[in-house]
Order: structure tokens, then C-alpha cells, then sequence
């Protein structure tokens, strides 16, 4: 059977989306050498991959100036990350911990862009794109906020292609346009959703393969008393707002002023590293608070979910037929969030001017208006139907036997 190296950028909504992909293609008879940080190297091993790492630091897309996320107002914003956060810094550490290693195809992050390119043609083996989001027609952001000719945008178009002409000299390769840097490259594209979610799939060719979200349970969850839900209400909302932007404690204390007094449990899930003790006396008798969540397991007993629309999590509560309440703060968040308020499956709700009062009354109108629910269930029959993890290593493998 063939060797795949996966190369998966160091961040939760990047790394979790492949691990179900990598075990079935051990379990399938491939041989798997998976490249990232310590930080996820228990996750990786469970899967029965062999992981090498390089030096990255932890929680670097939370505190690190040029990866922490932001709303992009031009393209070239998103690409200058691309280029000087992630493939100037991974790129080089990667080829230097497989030095002499052969395999036969490569799997690579979205993230990396033309730094996936890089890797395919240094190793002479083709590649497979993993898109952990939606797959972007065009780059992510709009020209809305700035122009071409703006002084800043000038400045980072300069700055960007100085150092990606200094990657193609330093690895020999030719040296890609601004807008070629973040094209999903290699043979095939592999999509974490339905093409029915996917907002304008008909501009995208058969080489984007959409098999759906990769559910699969993690196996360091903690346990969670779901029998004491039912004791206490009927209906049960979860708060999660992901695993980079979660510290707001602003936000946290407008919903226990919006959902404090409702009838129904509030599950909170505020982070692992969120410090919660200035809010403890405040915390409302309806509202269960905790650092983590197993968020598969508690989405089977959500009927309403209030997040900040990142890919993963709005993919797993869809799977599960549950509408959303959304709040995007950042990066691709508001792109799906409006694909899921298009689509009927939930409500969005703007950051900057978010009240109580906007919480509570979009939070009741999703929880007691059925359409929000039956709109949940069509996208999620979709995900479903696409056929996940094991469709996709089927269809990777099977285009690897022809060629």
C-alpha cells in the first residue's frame, strides 16, 4: 500500500477535520506520516499515524500578531498570513524533518496554499488539498474596506511577494502571481461539506470532492451528566465560541443577563485556559458552566446552539439537525454564517453593536420557530448523505490506484 505524508497546519479547526481521514486510511492499509506540533501529538497517535514535529508556538493563532485572526478587508491581507505566518515559518521546518523520506502522494491544509505546491514538487509526488472551511471561490476577504490603490494595500502586495520571491529562490521553484498563492492546489480538493452547503458550487469543478464534516469522537472527552439536563428543563441551548476566541468574559455576562431567567438549560462551554473566576458568583442557577465539552455528545441534546460560526462547529451542529444563533467574529466565520442564515438554518447577529436583548430574542425566535429546525435537518440530511470520513479515503485512494 502507498506512504502519504499529511501535512496539516497547527490549529484545532484544521487538525481535528483530518484525524478521521487518517485513521481510515490506516485502516484501509496505508501507511500514514502525519507533520505537526507536540501540541496535537496525542490526537495524532490515536489515529495510528506516525507523527514528527517541528517547533511552533502553542496557542500561536490566539496571541501571535500576523496569525491571530481578523476581519480581512482585502485579499491581500489573508495572503500575507499565508505567506509570512504560515508557509515562511512551516514550509522549510517541514522539508528538514522529512529529509530523505519517500512517499507516494501527500495530503496538505488549504492554509498552506502555494506552500502545499512547494512541498509536492520538492517531494515529486502529487498532492491532495484538505479544505477545512468552505472552499473559497476567491481569496477570503473583500475589497470593501480597502482598495488596490490604498497605501496600505500597496505596502503588503510589496511585502508579500518580496518573501515569496525569496521562498521560490531558496527552493527552486517558480515563483507564483499574488492570486495564485492561496488557490486550492493538487489533484484533488478535498471539502469537509455537502455541495448543497457549499456556497457557489457550481463555479467549482470535479476535482473538489465534498464528502462532509469528519465525525469522529474524541477520545480525551470528558464525561457529562446529559440525565441532568432532562431533570431540569426541557429544552437545553449550548454556548461555545471555539477554541481561539473564547476568553471574552464581556460576552459571557451578556448572556447570563439574556438567558438568565429562561426556562431552559444553558450550557456553557468557556475554554480550557478562560480564567471564569471573576464571574462565579454571577453565573445564573439555569446556566452549567465548564472549561470543555464534548461537543459531538452535547450537540445530540442541543436544541439551539449560539456560536461564533467557525466551520467545525456550525458543520457538527447542522449534522445533528441544530439551529443556530451565530455571532462571527473573524476570518471565514461570517462567509458561513451567512451561507447558514441564507439557507433558513439560523440567525446572525452583528458583534459590534450585540445587546441582551438581541441575544435573547433571536435565541427564542430560532428555539420556538419549527422552520429554523426543518432547515437544520435539510443541510444536515446533506452532510450526511455526502458520506464523511471513509467516502473521502475511498475516493483518495481509488484516484491513487489509477495513476
Amino acid at each position: 500500500m502507498a506512504r502519504v505524508l499529511v501535512v496539516i497546519t497547527p490549529a484545532e479547526g484544521h487538525v481535528n477535520p483530518s484525524l478521521g481521514l487518517v485513521t481510515q486510511l490506516i485502516d484501509n492499509g496505508e501507511e500514514v506520516v502525519y507533520v505537526c506540533t507536540e501540541e496535537y501529538r496525542s490526537r495524532i497517535e490515536q489515529t495510528g499515524a506516525r507523527i514528527l514535529t517541528y517547533p511552533f508556538p502553542q496557542d500561536a493563532f490566539s496571541h501571535d500578531p500576523v496569525l491571530k485572526p481578523q476581519e480581512y478587508k482585502h485579499s491581500y491581507q489573508f495572503i500575507h498570513m499565508m505567506v509570512s505566518g504560515i508557509i515562511r515559518r512551516i514550509i522549510p521546518n517541514v522539508l528538514r524533518v522529512i529529509e530523505n523520506q519517500k512517499f507516494d502522494y501527500m495530503i496538505f491544509d488549504s492554509l498552506m496554499g502555494w506552500g502545499g505546491t512547494i512541498l509536492a514538487e520538492k517531494l515529486g509526488i502529487p498532492a491532495v488539498c484538505s479544505i477545512a472551511s468552505f472552499a473559497f471561490v476567491e481569496p477570503l476577504g473583500s475589497t470593501q474596506g480597502l482598495s488596490e490603490r490604498d497605501t496600505d494595500t500597496k505596502g503588503l502586495y510589496e511585502a508579500t511577494m518580496k518573501i515569496t520571491r525569496e521562498l521560490a529562490h531558496e527552493f527552486q521553484v517558480n515563483m507564483p502571481a499574488m492570486e495564485e498563492i492561496p488557490a486550492h492546489a493538487g489533484r484533488l480538493k478535498l471539502v469537509y461539506t455537502s455541495r448543497y452547503f457549499q456556497p457557489h458550487a457550481d463555479k467549482l469543478d470535479d476535482r473538489f470532492i465534498f464528502t462532509g464534516p469528519s465525525i469522529i469522537p474524541r477520545q480525551d472527552a470528558p464525561t457529562f451528566s446529559f440525565e441532568l439536563l432532562h431533570e431540569r428543563h426541557p429544552h437545553t441551548v449550548y454556548i461555545a465560541m471555539g477554541t481561539i476566541l473564547n476568553k471574552n468574559l464581556d460576552f459571557y455576562q451578556l448572556c447570563f443577563e439574556a438567558l438568565g431567567d429562561l426556562p431552559l438549560n444553558v450550557v456553557l462551554s468557556s475554554g480550557k485556559y478562560t480564567d471564569m473566576e471573576p464571574l462565579a458568583d454571577q453565573i445564573p442557577s439555569n446556566f452549567i458552566v465548564r472549561p470543555y465539552i464534548a461537543q459531538l455528545d452535547m450537540l445530540q441534546h442541543t436544541d439551539v446552539f449560539i456560536t461564533h460560526a467557525g466551520m467545525n462547529s456550525t458543520s457538527e451542529a447542522l449534522y445533528y439537525n441544530v439551529p443556530l444563533v451565530m455571532i462571527p467574529l473573524t476570518s471565514d466565520q461570517p462567509l458561513v454564517a451567512n451561507r447558514v442564515q441564507e439557507l433558513g438554518a439560523g440567525i446572525t447577529l452583528n458583534k459590534h453593536n450585540l445587546s441582551a436583548t438581541d441575544l435573547r430574542e433571536a435565541l427564542v425566535e430560532v428555539l420556538h420557530n419549527s422552520l429554523y429546525k426543518h432547515q437544520a435537518y435539510l443541510i444536515g440530511e446533506s452532510l450526511r448523505q455526502a458520506g464523511g470520513y471513509k467516502q473521502a479515503a475511498k475516493m483518495i485512494m481509488n484516484h491513487f490506484a489509477k495513476v
